[in-house]
């Protein structure tokens, strides 16, 4: 069970790895492999949650949605899925749109909050 203090601080780490990517402090495959599927690694949906981690979440309910839509970003091809890039380039491409999609977010987002959504 989570309680706020260390919600707050797994959301505070995982900002700052956001804020490094789209700043190009850490390169798109470590901002990954540090990111690493983040709010449904540490069960931030809620769905396993007794009353009071339900507590906790609802009130970090906006910066946790914040991560939901960078997991949304990150669903795309990255240019790391091993897939068959069929011309040079191709996997670089992917890479920077990612980033582009990232970089989108944060500026609609600078907060890193955001509405929940209701269906997830």
């Amino acid at each position: 069970m989570l309680t706020d203090s260390e919600l707050n601080a797994l959301l505070d780490a995982h900002d700052a790895l956001v804020a490094a990517c789209v700043e190009e402090r850490l390169t798109l495959v470590e901002f990954l492999a540090a990111y690493n599927d983040f709010p449904r690694v540490y069960g931030l949906d809620g769905r396993d949650a007794g009353a009071d981690e339900r507590s906790a979440l609802r009130r970090a309910s906006q910066r946790i949605a914040f991560h939901f839509r960078v997991l949304d970003a990150l669903s795309g091809p990255t240019g790391f899925d091993g897939e068959d890039a069929s011309g040079a380039g191709v996997g670089e491409f992917l890479q920077r749109a990612t980033l582009m999609r990232l970089r989108q977010l944060v500026a609609r987002y600078p907060e890193f909050k955001t509405i929940p959504d209701t269906f997830r």
